[in-house]
């Protein structure tokens, strides 16, 4: 079991470094370059050919970081006797445990608002009208459920860091 653990903890770091790393290259990089005015022409079917891609691909991320969540639980121990025990629930692993659910349901909900709800209307809307303030407004959304998604996602990666190797 311990190679198999070995490869789906590394696994479950890539996909994270993956996940969080492109969240940040896209908001640090991708976006300002192109709100430039240099490309305000192309900007909004540029932004949707960017997010489209990492879309499936961060969707790919999550899945693969929810199946070795799973997996490396169970290869630590974690089993369904003891996930209806309240002890397990109030000792520090399952405290974190709790953290790190309640960040990663979070996060992919407002992912999912993010890539299926707010972020499609905002771009159809300054694709058909780019100065509209309604755009811009659903644009404004869109930037905001990313921000959070990123928090929420950190907030995952820091209870899982708390899971290994304990509260600070």
């Amino acid at each position: 079991m311990q190679p198999f653990y070995l490869v789906s903890a590394g696994l479950h770091i890539l996909a994270t470094t993956f996940w969080i790393g492109g969240m940040v290259f896209l908001a640090m990089a991708v976006v300002p370059v192109v709100r430039r005015p240099a490309f305000q022409g192309i900007s909004p079917v540029l932004l949707e050919a960017i997010g489209l891609r990492f879309r499936i691909l961060g969707w790919i991320a999550m899945g693969i970081l929810v199946l070795t969540g799973l997996f490396n639980l169970i290869a630590r121990g974690v089993t369904l006797d003891l996930l209806v025990n309240p002890v397990f629930w109030s000792g520090p692993f399952g405290q974190a445990l709790i953290g790190k659910l309640t960040a990663v349901s979070l996060t992919i909900l407002l992912n999912a608002l993010h890539d299926f709800w707010v972020g499609p209307r905002a771009t159809r809307m300054l694709q058909a009208d780019p100065q509209g303030a309604e755009g811009k407004r659903w644009r404004a959304w869109a930037s905001w459920l990313a921000r959070l998604t990123l928090l929420a996602s950190l907030v995952a990666m820091t209870f899982g860091i708390f899971m290994v190797r304990g509260w600070p």
